[in-house]
């Protein structure tokens, strides 16, 4: 599903590899605040595939194992966050009954959060288009630059590029969309409490 219009088409369309680039660049340059809004209930991970392939053939311990070390590598990106003061939060939106994926996912929330990563929880109403116009899945770094995703025409969930957008109305509208988002949004060991989890 493509994003809606007024949130890529003044941004640029970066394939993958461009995209990662782009990331790079925006982290470097991040000063306060970095926003990471999530909303597919099914993805097909590029980089965490062994892990998910695990996972789907019932390998449970293995798949927590593998997520493990797939954290472990972004533990340079946790430092840099304390040692230069950022806050960071992934704000995940999701709709029960959980997917297969979502129940795959939140074995590695647990892992990052307990790692010092920022999880909170926005339950969706049944029925809510994931994504949809009003949600769909983006970076924010501070207040100028936003990375919006792609994720191809088809519903598998799995990543193409997506757009780089500076465009000051845009990034202050995916702003205002996160944080309404955030004000909905519970952390995630509440969340995993109340669903008995």
């Amino acid at each position: 599903m493509r994003p809606p219009g007024w949130a890529v088409d003044r941004g640029e369309r970066l394939d993958l590899d461009a995209f990662a680039s782009a990331f790079s660049r925006a982290w470097a340059r991040l000063g306060k605040r970095f926003l990471k809004v999530e909303c597919w209930q099914s993805y097909r991970e590029n980089v965490n595939s062994a892990s998910q392939h695990a996972y789907e053939q019932g390998e449970h311990d293995l798949a927590v194992e593998l997520l493990r070390e797939e954290a472990e590598a972004d533990r340079p990106l946790y430092a840099d966050v304390r040692s230069r003061g950022i806050e960071f939060a992934r704000i995940r939106v999701l709709r029960q009954p959980l997917t297969d994926y979502l129940r795959y996912e939140l074995l590695a929330y647990r892992i990052r959060a307990r790692m010092g990563e920022t999880i909170e929880v926005v339950r969706a109403e049944p029925g809510t288009p994931l994504p949809g116009d009003d949600c769909f899945d983006f970076l924010l770094f501070d207040r100028d630059t936003a990375l919006v995703h792609d994720y191809g025409p088809g519903p598998v969930g799995e990543q193409t590029g997506g757009w780089l957008v500076r465009d000051a109305e845009v990034v202050r509208e995916l702003e205002a969309t996160a944080l309404e988002l955030r004000a909905e949004a519970v952390p995630l060991h509440r969340f995993l409490a109340e669903a008995g989890l």
